[in-house]
């Protein structure tokens, strides 16, 4: 697939849990799953950040997606679990179901799903239909609440293909991310190639049937970049999009900075619902956050949360080492409705969490929750040996930045399924459903070929939280 977003990307894994009388907050529940977790039971999983963030159904029960892979061929899964962790065999009889776009020798990977108000499950991600290194599209399928496909979607197929295909463009158009308007038309996130100045975020809005929306940007198809000063290469990308309540779309990644040296920056844009970029965001609609820590300076958006006023947060990798190599801390940032840093927010609206279970280790911020009193949810996954071996992570922070230090150890936690010697597991992305955390992630089940899951898990958080601030 494109390699444009490669350095921004990593292979992961995850846990969670749920409450006890004595459970402490980040617990994992013994209630759900095996001790907490639950597995697709698919070991053919594909590693990086394509295992989408659960989402949980109106009846407890949870969504996922992924990518399996046997030799070239590549294809979207979908899984569903009941509310206590079991495989939900009233979705597709065995709880999981596939869906191939390409046929043999093609690629299709799943990169996020969304739950519609009637039940139907909208799963995006991206498909190569020849196999090779060119000519990705975006793609996007409708299931029925049963798990087939809805035929009265995508000119009665249940799928749809979105090519960008800007001219002179390689024609590598890769989805990030999908978001459901409270209209029902669906909105779709993630890079595209350009003619003359590398990549560009690129949003799309689907009608209910699955057709172009003539009414967003005429076409039904924004493509924008950054294009900051000095940047040479200019490969923007997308990693997150999501609906604020005014209706506009909101998508995070990251601008680039022009070369190695000098990296990327946290990057958000704001469209209005017509498609235009918002000029009430930060005067252009395009609000980029520099932490220049480190020597190559890359630091890149993989959550996006919004509050209920609007204000945005974000949670990513910054890239901290004052030469090589990389040492990646997770970066925090919040910014008010008007794209601007929020002064009460760590410092200038930023801040840092580092775990380093290793000296110099990398750690990552994969993606990000908000709960009803202010206080923020990470999750991610640290490297915790020399080998790249990780153990999944989530802090929590203050309203103003601070580590919570009534969660876990001074605001963190880690977690390690044992599954493997040395074990390998990430959240790589996270909900928030009443008194529960959830996550889900990829997790290393064997050491043979066939030894990668996808999971969900369950974990404590005793404040009831309310509906509706995360991002799908």
């Amino acid at each position: 697939m494109n390699t444009t977003t490669s350095r921004f990307t990593v292979a992961l894994s995850l846990a969670l849990a749920s409450v006890t009388a004595s459970a402490a907050d980040g617990d994992l529940d013994p209630a759900f799953g095996m001790g907490g977790i639950a597995l697709a039971g698919i070991t053919d999983a594909t590693g990086g950040v394509s295992a989408c963030r659960p989402v949980v159904q109106p009846d407890g029960k949870i969504l996922l997606c992924g990518t399996r892979a046997s030799g070239t061929t590549a294809d979207f899964f979908v899984a569903r679990f009941t509310a206590d962790g079991a495989l939900d065999t009233s979705f597709s009889f065995d709880g999981r179901t596939t869906i191939d776009f390409s046929g043999s020798g093609g690629i299709d990977v799943a990169m996020a799903l969304a739950l519609q108000a009637d039940g139907k499950i909208v799963v995006a991600g991206t498909t190569n239909a020849d196999g090779g290194a060119t000519h990705d599209d975006f793609a996007v399928a409708r299931l029925n609440a049963d798990g087939t496909l809805d035929t009265t979607f995508g000119a009665g197929t249940g799928k749809k293909v979105i090519a960008f295909d800007l001219a002179g463009g390689s024609g590598n158009d890769d989805l990030a991310s999908v978001a459901i308007q409270g209209d029902g038309r669906i909105v779709l996130a993630g890079t595209v190639a350009t003619s003359n100045h590398g990549t560009d975020i690129g949003v799309a809005r689907l009608l209910s049937d699955g057709t172009p929306d003539a009414s967003f940007n005429l076409a039904g198809k924004l493509g924008f970049g950054f294009d900051l000063p000095g940047s040479t290469s200019m490969n923007d990308a997308a990693t997150r999009v999501a609906i604020d309540h005014q209706g506009r779309i909101v998508v995070a990644g990251a601008a680039d900075k022009g070369n190695d040296s000098e990296g990327s920056d946290f990057a958000v844009a704001r469209v209005r619902p017509n498609g235009t970029l918002d000029p009430d965001f930060d005067a252009d609609g395009r609000a980029t956050i520099a932490f220049d820590l480190g020597f190559d300076k890359a630091d890149a958006v993989f959550g996006l949360a919004i509050g209920p006023d609007d204000s945005l947060v974000l949670s990513g990798n910054v890239e901290v080492s004052p030469s090589l190599p990389t040492n990646q801390d997770v970066g925090v940032v919040k910014l008010l409705p008007d794209g601007s840093p929020d002064a009460n927010f760590g410092i200038g609206g930023r801040t840092v969490v580092t775990y380093d279970e290793i000296p110099g280790g990398l750690d990552y911020g994969l993606d990000v929750g908000l709960r009803a009193d202010g206080r923020i949810l990470v999750a991610g996954a640290a490297q915790y040996a020399g080998d790249g071996s990780l153990h999944a992570t989530l802090f929590r922070l203050e309203p103003d930045g601070d580590l919570d230090a009534s969660f876990g150890m001074i605001g963190r936690r880690s977690y390690d399924f044992e599954h493997t010697l040395p074990s390998s597991q990430a959240f790589l992305g996270l909900a928030l459903a009443g008194d529960f955390i959830l996550a889900s992630g990829i997790v290393i089940v064997d050491t043979g070929a066939n030894s990668i899951d996808v999971f969900v898990a369950r974990m404590t958080d005793d404040t009831i939280f309310a509906n509706g601030f995360d991002a799908p």
